[in-house]
């Protein structure tokens, strides 16, 4: 009996075609998306620069080949599409168009890979901050449109008044606070951010904890409830190691629910590469009836 084999040709594409198709694809579904949600507020905008390869290094590296693959330009517009339309779509989540937000603050806003694409939503103020001086002189020489500032390792913010902004991020930001100033920072968003307000922000959680901890340090971290690697640990990300930042925070979701809740209503908590928390300031009990109603209380 004759067997005949038909062998099927694989094109293998290089991976700047890779990288040029998964771009355009994000970036058409993104606009998609957002222009449906915002419709005669939808405006169009250029998406900006790409930050220098050293600048990317401080602020999206697990490790040396995730930082080639950053610094890609088309990587960098692709991963910073998918991050936003994931932001857009936890606000519609809880029945929050965008169309009703004024004014969005991000702490930590690295070279706004991500701050830049709210753009889009005509009229918005935005405004980003970060401890890192280059990253804000990179960002007011590129990003003119956008506020940005330089803040400290500690709070207070400089440019701030109270109840500020309708929503607020800070994403892999509480990543790399140091504990000891962590509640401290909290507090201070606490304060900016208006009632009725949303504050998205990330924390490391079990895909990075497999990662980078070996056991001993997995059975430190579940027994005390955190564990923070430094700039000195072989085993931190490479963000962290080449001046980043000094530290990489691992906290239990029991301990992020207790910490975070005890300044904010949590919403929801969104496990993935990095856990999202999605967190409320309730309006004061006097203005309720008037202005809105707080999100339900969420049971863990």
């Amino acid at each position: 009996m004759l067997n005949i084999f038909r062998k099927t040709a694989k094109i293998i594409l290089p991976k700047s075609t890779v990288y040029s198709i998964k771009r355009q694809i994000e970036e058409n579904g993104f606009k998609r998306y957002v222009r449906e949600k915002l419709e005669s507020n939808y405006r169009s905008v250029n998406p900006g620069a790409v930050p220098p390869k050293e600048l990317i290094a401080q602020t999206a590296a697990l490790n040396e080949q995730e930082l080639e693959r950053q610094s890609n330009s088309d990587v960098y517009f692709e991963t910073g599409y998918f991050e936003v339309l994931r932001l857009f779509k936890i606000l519609d989540h809880f029945n929050i168009n965008p169309r009703t937000i004024g004014s969005i603050y991000e702490l930590g806003c690295g070279t706004a890979r991500l701050l830049r694409h709210f753009r889009y939503i005509d009229g918005v103020r935005l405004v980003g901050s970060d401890v890192n001086p280059q990253m804000i002189e990179w960002c007011q020489a590129n990003l003119p449109e956008i506020e940005f500032y330089h803040n400290e390792l500690t709070p207070p913010l400089a440019f701030a008044e109270d109840n500020s902004f309708d929503l607020m991020l800070a994403s892999s930001v509480f990543t790399h606070i140091p504990l000891e100033t962590q509640e401290l920072w909290l507090a201070e968003m606490q304060r900016v951010l208006r009632p009725g307000g949303i504050f998205i922000c990330s924390v490391l959680g079990q895909f990075h904890a497999n990662a980078l901890l070996d056991s001993e340090e997995m059975q430190k971290l579940q027994t005390k409830g955190n564990l923070t690697l430094t700039s000195d640990d072989s085993q931190a990300t490479y963000s962290t190691r080449v001046g980043g930042s000094a530290w990489d925070v691992f906290q239990t979701r029991s301990e992020v629910i207790k910490v975070f809740g005890s300044f904010f209503q949590i919403v929801d908590y969104i496990p993935g590469v990095q856990d999202f928390l999605v967190l409320y300031k309730p309006v004061p009990a006097v203005s309720v009836v008037m202005n809105s109603v707080p999100f339900p209380a969420q049971k863990y």
